[in-house]
């Protein structure tokens, strides 16, 4: 996965690319473009300043060297040109950094308190909310497990197949309402049976 995060303004931009041409651009959290390039693509999407509909473009392109770049404008006006994307996630996010290792580690409650603190930090990151509903699956609480991933979804998470594919998310998957979750495209569920099933484990 290649990955670019960049700030237009007050607006965030996030890119990601990977192996199989898939790529993918957020605004502050939200997925606003996905195609499927080789060489590049014009990634065109708008966003409301001070009521007025501004427009922006980013294009995607494969550089001399080989590697990919990426161009920015707002209003046809460039912004940013030739932007290196970087491989994998970053993780300034010390607060994550720590949360995902004490994660990997079981300790739970730690690992959770220091999501929280990275969350706060980077309201963004849709991959802290993803690692919080590992820790709330393997808690077996189901209601706070949806919760974060349907967070997760509303920060763009680029995608959404990993939330079956991470076994710290296996004791959600397992569950009677996941598949009606799911079809929702982790947007909503009932808390009825949430609760009900909950219950039913006690």
């Amino acid at each position: 996965m290649q990955y670019l995060k960049t700030k237009v303004g007050k607006h965030l931009i996030e890119f990601y690319n990977d192996v199989w041409g898939r790529e993918i651009v957020t605004l502050n959290g939200q997925e606003v473009s996905k195609k499927f390039s080789i060489l590049g693509a014009h990634h065109f999407f708008s966003v409301q300043e001070d009521g007025e509909e501004v427009h922006f473009l980013l294009i995607s392109k494969v550089t001399n060297e080989g590697s990919i770049a990426i161009d920015i404008f707002k209003e046809g006006i460039p912004i940013t040109l030739n932007l290196p994307l970087s491989y994998g996630f970053q993780h300034k996010n010390v607060y994550k950094k720590e949360g995902l290792s004490l994660l990997k580690e079981y300790r739970l409650d730690e690992a959770l308190e220091q999501l929280v603190k990275a969350e706060n930090s980077d309201g963004y990151d849709a991959e802290i909310p993803l690692y919080m509903a590992c820790i709330y699956s393997i808690k077996e609480d189901i209601e706070n497990g949806y919760e974060c991933l349907i967070r997760a979804r509303k920060k763009g998470l680029p995608d959404l197949s990993v939330i079956d594919r991470l076994d710290f998310l296996a004791y959600l998957r397992l569950q009677p309402t996941f598949d009606a979750f799911k079809a929702s495209g982790f947007t909503t569920y009932n808390p009825d049976e949430v609760n009900a099933a909950e219950e039913s484990t006690d």
